[in-house]
Formats: structure tokens, sequence, C-alpha cells
């Protein structure tokens, strides 16, 4: 079956909860008081009505062009391209109770959750792709505003001097757009919660070449639990899965509910040193509907290793993770309750 057929029976399942469906969505892209529910109806209804009206009518290529160009009006306006991106990932979460009622069969089902996640992995495609050829652009328009002003000595030698770090940071954006897709793809169909850790801290450790990464979450004990990726030679003080008290920088980020960066470890009072040779630490809060669910641990052996950029990219991943792990665990849920029965 094509995609754009299954795209259309999907929408027909999901057509009748409209409202239900824009609510779930607009809370999903609510939580938190810097981002009220409200604020986000208008372009929530706007984006779930354009969606509908295009893959009833198999328009899945005139939707991602659409798309495309929003993303591209982003940049110039300078609006960060991530609500486009969460809310494509926070879109199939919210379908998945609603497909749940209304497919009849198991395989309805699966059909529907397959379309959704290619649909998602396409739209994502299509955002990211966009925005980056967009900012490459803005990028290529400072390079040659840059030569024009650079008449004299003195101040070619500033704007190259300016111009490389703009590309340096633009390199590092994109490397960081880069490894938000790379873990969106391979996290986005893994249904069991403890390989989606797994998955997760090699996929992100790997795209970003950091020297370490953990993934981890409180389990109903509100012990952490979770699995770590770091490079080659690099250990840590228990092998394997990891495990323990929410402790440390971790459990600091934990508690505030929000990201902590420490540039030089020996300086901090809360670093737990796990790691042998680390010198700076960022953990970014997992959270779901306000509250602390785990976290993503990332460490240098380089000072002052992790900026604001860094801080923002680790969010984004967070969110994709968060979504995911909610994605796996109700099909888990879902797999036992059809064994009982």
């Amino acid at each position: 079956m094509s995609l754009a057929l299954s795209l259309k029976r999907t929408v027909s399942r999901l057509r009748p909860h409209r409202d239900a469906l824009l609510e779930s969505w607009v809370q999903a892209m609510g939580v938190g008081p810097e981002a009220p529910a409200e604020g986000w109806r208008p372009f929530c209804a706007a984006r779930l009505d354009a969606l509908f009206v295009r893959l009833e009518a198999g328009e899945l290529e005139e939707l991602l062009e659409e798309e495309a160009a929003a993303a591209e009006e982003s940049v110039r306006d300078a609006v960060s391209f991530n609500p486009f991106a969460l809310a494509i990932r926070a879109f199939d979460g919210c379908c998945l109770p609603f497909l749940l009622e209304s497919c009849p069969d198991k395989d309805s089902l699966g059909d529907a959750l397959l379309a959704l996640d290619e649909l998602g992995n396409r739209r994502l495609e299509a955002v990211i792709q966009a925005h980056e050829e967009e900012a490459q652009r803005r990028v290529a328009e400072a390079e040659d505003q840059a030569a024009q002003a650079a008449e004299r000595a003195r101040e070619l030698a500033h704007a190259n001097a300016e111009l490389d770090r703009a590309q340096a940071r633009a390199q590092r954006r994109a490397d960081q757009i880069a490894t938000l897709v790379n873990v969106a793809r391979q996290i986005a169909g893994v249904l069991d919660p403890e390989t989606l850790l797994a998955e997760a801290a090699q996929a992100i450790q790997a795209g970003a070449g950091i020297r370490y990464v953990a993934v981890v979450v409180l389990d109903h004990e509100g012990v952490l639990v979770g699995r770590w990726a770091a490079r080659s030679g690099v250990d840590r003080r228990g092998r394997g899965r990891m495990q323990g008290p929410a402790g440390g920088i971790i459990g600091r980020a934990l508690r505030k509910r929000a990201p902590q960066v420490s540039a030089d470890v020996e300086l901090d009072p809360h670093y737990h040193p796990d790691v042998p040779g680390t010198r700076s630490e960022m953990v970014v809060p997992l959270l779901e509907e306000g509250e602390a669910i785990g976290a993503l641990d990332f460490q240098s052996d380089q000072p002052g290793a992790f900026d604001l950029d860094d801080v923002a990219a680790a969010e984004a991943v967070a969110d994709f993770v968060v979504i995911a792990l909610r994605n796996a665990r109700l099909v888990q849920d879902l797999r036992r309750s059809s064994q009982r029965n």
C-alpha cells in the first residue's frame, strides 16, 4: 500500500476526533509557564486542518512544500525552527490514543502508526532542509556583504575574522541539526523502552561527537536507570547499564527541572566523578508535562565545552527522546494488555 493511501485512511480515522486531537496537541505543545497552551492553538489548528485537507486529497508533496516554505519564513523572521520540529514529533504521540480507538484491528493500527512515522520523518526532513538552506543563503549573503565592505586592509581583516566565526557557528548549527535528524530517525521506530535508551545514547554520542553521553530515566522507585555511550577508550566507573539514586549534577537538573552546565567540574560541589578525565558537564532534564522523568548527561574532557547553543540543541533532542519514550511505553502497555486478554 502506498504511503499516500495509508495516510488517507489514517486521516479518515482521525477526522471524527479532530477537536479532541487538536486539544491534545495544543496541550502537548503548551507545557510550562513560558509556553501557555492557548498560545499554540492558532498554530496547531491551522497545521492540523491543512494536514487533513492535503492528505485527504492525496497531496503529500504539496503539504511538505507548504511546511518547508513556513520554515524558510521563520528563518527570515529570526524565529527558531524548534517549534516546527517539536510540533511534528508531538503530533504522532497525540494521534495514538485516537487510532487505538478507531482502528478495527492490529494490522490497521500498525499500518497507521508506520504511515504517521514515515510522514513525521519526511515532514521533519523537509522543515530542517528548508531551514538549513535558508540559513546557508543568509550566510552567503553575509559573505558577499563582508567582501564588499572589506575595501581597506584593516576592515578586510576584521570582516574575515567575523566571517570565520560566522561560518564556524553555521557549521556547528548544521552539525547540531544533522544530529537531531539522526537521533529522530534512529529512535522513532524503537518500541522497547530500554532498547530506546541505548539507541538514543549511541545516536547522540556518535552524532554530536561528545566524549560521553548518558540517557537516564527515573524508575517507579525514583532510581535512575539508563544507558551510556562514549568514545573509544573512555570508561566510567561501573560498566554497561548505569543505575543509582539521582545525585550529582543530574540530580540538580532533575530538582530544578532545568538544564545545568558546569564549565569546570572541579569547582562544582555537586559533581559526581563517575567518568575519569571529565572537565565539564551539561545535563538537560527529560520533561513530560512539566515533570522531570530523566535526563541527558553530556561530559567533555575540555573545560567550558558547552554553550547556550549546545543547551538549545540538547533540549530539542530531549524533547524527541521524551516523545519516543512515551510512544514506546504506550505500545508496550498495549502489548501487555493484548497478552492478558
